[in-house]
Protein backbone atom coordinates (compact mmCIF):
# COMPACT_ATOMS: atom_id res chain seq x y z
CA UNK A 1 0.00 0.00 0.00
CA UNK A 2 3.01 2.82 0.87
CA UNK A 3 4.52 1.39 -2.63
CA UNK A 4 1.26 2.19 -4.13
CA UNK A 5 0.92 5.84 -2.64
CA UNK A 6 4.68 6.90 -3.80
CA UNK A 7 3.16 6.21 -7.28
CA UNK A 8 0.27 7.62 -7.06
CA UNK A 9 1.95 10.94 -5.43
CA UNK A 10 4.74 10.51 -8.40
CA UNK A 11 2.41 10.26 -11.10
CA UNK A 12 0.51 13.22 -9.92
CA UNK A 13 3.51 15.33 -10.76
CA UNK A 14 3.44 14.64 -14.21
CA UNK A 15 1.25 15.74 -17.76
CA UNK A 16 -0.60 11.86 -17.05
CA UNK A 17 -4.40 12.24 -17.02
CA UNK A 18 -6.63 9.93 -15.05
CA UNK A 19 -4.49 7.10 -15.09
CA UNK A 20 -6.10 4.87 -12.06
CA UNK A 21 -3.57 2.96 -9.48
CA UNK A 22 -5.11 0.39 -7.77
CA UNK A 23 -3.79 -1.34 -4.47
CA UNK A 24 -4.06 -4.70 -5.55
CA UNK A 25 -3.23 -6.37 -8.64
CA UNK A 26 -5.82 -6.34 -11.65
CA UNK A 27 -6.31 -9.10 -14.28
CA UNK A 28 -7.51 -7.93 -17.78
CA UNK A 29 -8.90 -10.56 -20.14
CA UNK A 30 -8.59 -9.90 -23.99
CA UNK A 31 -8.97 -12.32 -26.81
CA UNK A 32 -6.41 -12.42 -29.62
CA UNK A 33 -6.15 -12.64 -33.10
CA UNK A 34 -5.25 -16.54 -33.01
CA UNK A 35 -8.10 -17.54 -30.67
CA UNK A 36 -5.85 -17.39 -27.45
CA UNK A 37 -7.28 -15.34 -23.99
CA UNK A 38 -4.82 -12.87 -22.99
CA UNK A 39 -4.69 -12.23 -19.66
CA UNK A 40 -2.60 -8.92 -18.81
CA UNK A 41 -1.95 -8.89 -15.04
CA UNK A 42 -1.06 -5.49 -13.48
CA UNK A 43 0.45 -4.92 -9.85
CA UNK A 44 2.48 -2.55 -8.60
CA UNK A 45 6.07 -3.74 -7.63
CA UNK A 46 9.74 -2.15 -7.40
CA UNK A 47 10.83 -1.92 -11.12
CA UNK A 48 14.13 -4.49 -10.02
CA UNK A 49 12.35 -7.23 -8.93
CA UNK A 50 10.12 -7.35 -12.32
CA UNK A 51 11.63 -10.44 -13.30
CA UNK A 52 11.98 -12.21 -10.46
CA UNK A 53 7.87 -11.73 -9.94
CA UNK A 54 6.78 -12.68 -13.55
CA UNK A 55 9.44 -15.95 -13.25
CA UNK A 56 7.57 -16.82 -9.96
CA UNK A 57 4.10 -16.63 -11.14
CA UNK A 58 4.48 -18.02 -14.10
CA UNK A 59 6.11 -21.01 -12.49
CA UNK A 60 2.91 -20.93 -10.26
CA UNK A 61 0.96 -21.21 -12.86
CA UNK A 62 2.48 -23.97 -14.37
CA UNK A 63 2.39 -26.14 -11.32
CA UNK A 64 -1.87 -25.43 -12.05
CA UNK A 65 -1.98 -27.07 -15.43
CA UNK A 66 -5.83 -27.59 -15.09
CA UNK A 67 -6.13 -23.89 -14.29
CA UNK A 68 -4.44 -22.96 -16.83
CA UNK A 69 -3.03 -23.39 -20.39
CA UNK A 70 0.51 -21.67 -21.62
CA UNK A 71 0.63 -21.70 -25.55
CA UNK A 72 3.50 -24.32 -26.24
CA UNK A 73 5.91 -22.24 -28.01
CA UNK A 74 7.71 -19.57 -26.07
CA UNK A 75 5.76 -16.37 -26.79
CA UNK A 76 4.00 -15.93 -23.06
Amino acid sequence: MERVEVFRDLLAKTPVDELEVHERPRIIFRVSENTWLDAIVRYVIPPREAGRIKTRLIKELNAAPEKVMFPASANR
